[in-house]
């Protein structure tokens, strides 16, 4: 993504919700030298779990950030993703 300029005045919960985009972003965007160094050091497909946990918990916090008006399903929802087991091997 290209940076558009200045967007001017937003809320707090705008200017949070583009900061998730952006740094969500920053995860996907594949970095060879990273990868190269995880493949000579025998640890990439470990990086690239980390990397699936991290968009994960990215998607977690936009769905459940600063709701405007929660009903009883996003909270269920939001203790459900709060409880839910790691999925790596470190558990």
């Amino acid at each position: 993504m290209k940076d558009q300029a200045s967007v001017g005045q937003e809320s707090p919960t705008v200017k949070y919700q583009r900061a998730l985009d952006l740094f969500t972003e920053s995860v996907m965007k594949p970095d060879h030298d990273l990868r190269g160094c995880a493949h000579n050091q025998g640890c990439y497909e470990d990086l690239m779990e980390i990397r699936e946990h991290v968009l994960k918990y990215l998607h977690t916090l936009k769905s459940t950030h600063n709701f405007q008006n929660p009903d009883e399903s996003d909270i269920i929802e939001s203790e459900k993703l709060e409880e839910e087991a790691p999925l790596s091997k470190w558990r």
